[in-house]
């Protein structure tokens, strides 16, 4: 992994050469709608860990990794590049 530094105007970008080169050949495809997605499982609170944790989608990452992966990888196999997702309320603390 190349990681380049460019400074301008006391700016830095810092970026993925492997990213850029990719958007330069061709259309990068990203994932599609994980709300969604997810809301087709008819999931339960004990899905999501409990009933003060209904709907907390990202804190699925811990309490459903499967049903994460299993929507990531439909992603991948309709042709999709980048898949994402958002951890940041998959703590103990929320």
């Amino acid at each position: 992994m190349t990681i380049t530094t460019n400074l301008r105007k006391n700016a830095r970008t810092y970026y993925k050469r492997g990213y850029l080169d990719a958007i330069e050949d061709h259309v990068v495809i990203f994932d599609g709608a994980m709300g969604t997605s997810i809301q087709q499982y008819n999931l339960t609170p004990d899905d999501f860990g409990g009933d003060h944790l209904e709907g907390c989608n990202d804190y699925l990452v811990i309490t459903r990794p499967d049903v994460i992966q299993e929507i990531h990888e439909s992603f991948l196999a309709v042709g999709s590049e980048v898949v994402e997702t958002d951890t940041f309320r998959g703590n103990r603390l929320t």
